[in-house]
């Protein structure tokens, strides 16, 4: 089963645990001059080597602006990890030699800035989490879902068969499971070339 920790500097347990001096301070100013706070070298290590030491990890993952794009493809691959460790930065970032010491993967949900990188790291925690068997309650779902085959979705209908007009397409209704999976490689084919064509460029 896959075991996800992450650090971060909103939980005290960095702070209360890790914090350097009286005040447990984790954070100080860049070398250089220049406005934010720096989460400090001593901390993290400490912290990262805590952890390491009761366990293997395979990914260590920084959340950052600069980093690459986090897509289905990522998630798939951690999802079939055993431990990773997610560090998400804060203020003004961590310090270099955290990212050079002990970061494998540095990972970005986007091209804006959180105040911190918590909720970057739930998003990739909930997109890896969902494919983890056992966790949906039909795993299939997640092997259509957007993205697995650089398409996206086709569209989705329930009951009632008609509404205010409007009528699911026939071909859900037939019970021919071999007409429905092309209708839906259509459908999602037709739907990426439109919306994303640049997933079929990949």
């Amino acid at each position: 089963m896959l075991r996800i920790d992450i650090i971060s500097a909103v939980p005290e347990l960095l702070t209360s645990s890790f914090g350097i001096g009286k005040h447990k301070q984790i954070d100080d100013y860049q070398y250089g001059g220049g406005a934010g706070m720096v989460m400090m070298c001593e901390p993290l290590d400490n912290c990262i080597s805590s952890l390491k030491s009761e366990r293997d990890y395979e990914a260590v993952i920084y959340m950052t602006p600069d980093g690459l794009t986090f897509n289905q493809k990522l998630a798939n691959r951690f999802s079939l990890l055993q431990n990773i460790m997610i560090i998400c930065g804060h203020y003004k970032g961590i310090d270099q030699r955290i990212r050079d010491m002990h970061v494998t993967h540095e990972i970005s949900i986007g091209d804006y800035v959180l105040s911190g990188g918590e909720l970057a790291a739930a998003v990739v925690v909930d997109a890896v989490g969902r494919l983890i068997p056992g966790v949906l309650n039909d795993e299939t779902s997640a092997l259509t879902d957007s993205f697995q085959d650089n398409l996206l979705a086709p569209p989705v209908y329930t009951r009632p068969a008609v509404y205010k007009g409007m009528e699911v397409p026939q071909v859900l209704l037939s019970g021919n499971e071999a007409k429905i999976d092309e209708w839906r490689y259509q459908q999602s084919l037709d739907r990426t070339k439109s919306l994303r064509p640049d997933l079929l460029e990949e």
